[in-house]
């Protein structure tokens, strides 16, 4: 299968058996090198964890679509799978496993575990989007956050798969973003994830200290919670959030 040129040098992880961040190093090659279509090294990209992906092979085969089944090949037991979907982000998606026992999650150190709220992906065409991931992934599509009972696919700047704002939000992007809402970060051009976390005034006072420059998000998109976004060191974006009591 070719080589997947990481070690210690290469690749970092955050959280507890494979969920959570993955900092890996970009490798151009990697695709070639391993025999896939899709390259997941480069430019960020998401997984979802599901319990029929022999359906989703299945569905994607019979609507045309190219996908990279890479079988075991990354992480011990998981099958995965690699898509772009219609606005060309990568999308991996990978059979679950069963969870721990309740005895050996109570070990693991909670300070490992990494909370993700939601992850933003771009949509050129939010309808196309919305189908590709209700049809082919088998999603069920939530409603807005701030919504009562009208379904987000009636809306066709964003849509969302998910309850209370967690989950996936596909997001039309928007030249204007930042200057109609006061951000020197535009968060919908390219996917990013938002990690939550108990105390964001404790984050801001770190950036503040390290003359790290960041975007108060506020309540936006979400009326719940508090955020900021921030670029890595890599120039990747990432959203920081706390909900509100």
């Amino acid at each position: 299968m070719g080589e997947l040129h990481h070690d210690d040098r290469s690749i970092a992880c955050f959280g507890i058996e494979n969920r959570g961040i993955h900092a890996v190093r970009s490798i151009p090659s990697f695709a070639k090198d391993n025999g896939f279509l899709h390259n997941p090294t480069i430019g960020g990209h998401f997984a979802i964890g599901v319990s029929d992906l022999q359906g989703i092979m299945d569905r994607l085969t019979e609507a045309g679509i190219p996908f990279s089944d890479t079988g075991v090949y990354a992480m011990a037991g998981i099958h995965q799978v690699y898509v772009y979907d219609p606005s060309y982000n990568v999308i991996e998606i990978n059979q679950t496993k069963s969870p721990l026992p309740p005895d050996q999650l109570d070990k693991q150190d909670a300070s490992e575990h990494v909370e993700i709220h939601h992850v933003m992906i771009p949509a050129h065409d939010v309808a196309l989007s919305v189908t590709f991931f209700r049809d082919i992934v088998g999603l069920e599509e939530g409603v807005a956050p701030d919504a009562n009972d009208s379904g987000s696919a009636e809306k066709r700047d964003a849509a969302f798969f998910g309850k209370n704002g967690r989950g996936i939000h596909l997001v039309k992007p928007s030249a204007t973003y930042p200057a109609s809402h006061g951000l020197l970060h535009n968060p919908t051009p390219d996917p990013h994830f938002t990690i939550q976390v108990e105390n964001i005034e404790a984050v801001r006072e770190k950036m503040d200290a390290t003359d790290i420059l960041y975007s108060n998000g506020g309540t936006c998109p979400t009326a719940d919670t508090n955020s900021l976004l921030v670029y890595t060191p890599s120039l990747r974006l990432i959203e920081v959030t706390q909900l509100n009591a």
